[in-house]
């Protein structure tokens, strides 16, 4: 019994978050705000807006264009991770690129 408050912080230690792809590679061209076009800008500005578990993919295809996917509102940051990915690499694939999708945030 006297070890039963130890429990939960072995719960949160393995709750940690899985780093974004910025964290992780600050100095790519997909980390950089100066060079997102005006629609991934104002994308970004809405999504900073949203409260609760939340994700934004971004993925920038070879001729410049740029395609994104965001997510909120699950249960879990994995699972709004993985719904903007999705949404992002439908976009880019429909482009007809063979670029991959990155959450950014």
């Amino acid at each position: 019994m006297k070890y039963l408050g130890l429990i939960p912080l072995f719960l949160l230690a393995g709750c940690q978050s899985t780093p974004t792809f910025c964290e992780k590679e600050p100095e790519s061209n997909l980390c950089d705000p100066k060079t997102y076009l005006y629609d991934t800008e104002q994308a970004l500005k809405e999504f900073e807006k949203k409260k609760s578990q939340k994700a934004f993919a971004l993925g920038k295809a070879e001729d410049g264009w740029e395609f994104y996917g965001y997510s909120e509102g699950y249960s879990s940051k994995r699972k709004a991770r993985k719904i903007a990915l999705e949404e992002c690499q439908k976009r880019l694939d429909k482009h007809g690129s063979k670029k991959k999708c990155e959450v950014i945030r």
